[in-house]
């Protein structure tokens, strides 16, 4: 890809994140634009709608985050656990962003861009650990709780402990599986 287009959709996605935390997920290309330095024009030539912008503006910021911290989901346990105490790191650390993104309009689109990025990543940690796959069903069910119930710890639980929700989340679906 041109180093020009590269620059641009870079400076469209952190101009995005800053915006959507500061001032929520309704902010507009006009915004955007100005915010990444760029003219409107480019943002939509480079990402078509500003639902388009909030989808690949979330699924860069995980995608960034997997690559970095993929290595940091080693250790014993479930994979799916692992998983989501590491995207419980990244979502903390865009709290304000996910909050917006995932309770405004286009959630639907983030979220399910989400699912589809931590399922494609639960698989490939499957493979390198050598732990059976459930069918490929089972782990974006478990992905659309988890992003559930973090969506609602974050939208009406505005201080929740994110890392405790998971813990708890995992330790009744242990006590629950035990007691099948």
């Amino acid at each position: 890809m041109d180093r020009r287009i590269e620059r641009t959709r870079k400076a469209v996605v952190d101009a995005t994140v800053d915006l959507v935390a500061r001032r929520g997920s309704h902010v507009g290309m006009t915004e955007i634009a100005q915010a990444a330095g760029v003219s409107r024009k480019a943002v939509y030539e480079n990402f078509g709608s500003r639902e388009q912008v909030l989808l690949q503006t979330t699924v860069n910021l995980l995608r960034a985050e997997l690559s970095l911290k993929g290595a940091g989901t080693t250790g014993n346990g479930d994979v799916m656990e692992r998983l989501a105490h590491t995207v419980v790191e990244h979502v903390s650390e865009y709290r304000a962003y996910y909050s917006a993104v995932l309770s405004g309009p286009g959630g639907y689109l983030a979220g399910n861009a989400l699912v589809l990025q931590l399922a494609a990543a639960c698989r490939q940690l499957r493979n390198e650990h050598h732990q059976p796959s459930p069918a490929s069903l089972y782990d974006r069910f478990m992905i659309h709780g988890l992003l559930g119930v973090l969506t609602e710890a974050l939208v009406e639980h505005d201080s929740a402990d994110l890392h405790a929700v998971v813990s708890r989340l995992y330790k009744e679906l242990g006590a629950s599986n035990k007691n099948s």
